[in-house]
């Protein structure tokens, strides 16, 4: 074999024995293949991890409806009706449902309340507040994307709304809640009448709360 030919062959082999060693280290670093994951699930975003929200702590004591619960304020404070905002009741149609989904993730659990660029009260007295789980989720969102609830702007940030309108467009192409049957987007109460079955009930249950709040050890 001429040296020329000897060059060729042993170059060759150097070659190949290189890229033998660059497919085995790829290998070992990359490992078995891993398949796509797949798209999030709505209701696995909202359970899932969240930034810590800001705002005072309370625990709710009774809902009285889609977006309107008494809550306890911390140290044994008195108890005040609160009013969450981003978020409408749905009306006549799903009301009930919707009150029975809203108690089912806030009864006798703590919240956070956080500060509405607006006024700290409406006018049946309610406290005005964005609502977030103590995880993390934000209850506006998760009330539309479950459809108990409408997004409604009046009162809260803005930068706060897109994510709820988006779950409400979830909601409304699964027809969950009231996007379903039988009520197929029914109207909402106007606005100025929103939620005023829990605003009728601060009198009575003002009475309560004093006496509560002053009971020994409450």
């Amino acid at each position: 074999m001429s040296r020329a030919a000897l060059a060729r062959f042993v170059l060759g082999v150097a070659v190949a024995v290189c890229a033998s060693a660059a497919v085995f280290t790829l290998v070992t670093l990359r490992g078995p293949e891993v398949a796509a994951v797949p798209a999030p699930d709505p209701a696995a975003v909202l359970s899932g991890p969240a930034a810590a929200p800001v705002g005072e702590r309370v625990v709710v004591q009774t809902v009285v409806d889609a977006v309107t619960f008494d809550a306890r304020l911390p140290d044994g404070g008195p108890v005040v009706r609160v009013r969450a905002l981003g978020v409408q009741p749905p009306g006549a149609c799903y009301g009930a449902q919707a009150r029975a989904f809203a108690a089912q993730v806030l009864d006798g659990r703590a919240v956070i309340l956080g500060a509405g660029p607006g006024p700290a009260t409406d006018r049946f007295d309610r406290r005005l507040a964005a609502v977030a789980l103590v995880g993390g989720a934000d209850y506006a969102v998760l009330a539309s994307e479950a459809g108990i609830a409408r997004a409604y702007a009046a009162d809260a940030r803005p930068e706060a709304m897109a994510p709820v309108r988006a779950a409400q467009d979830r909601a409304r192409v699964a027809e969950r809640g009231v996007w379903g049957e039988p009520c197929r987007g029914a109207e909402t109460p106007s606005p100025a009448g929103a939620s005023e079955a829990g605003a009728s009930e601060a009198g009575a249950s003002a009475t309560t709360t004093t006496t509560t709040s002053s009971a020994p050890g409450s």
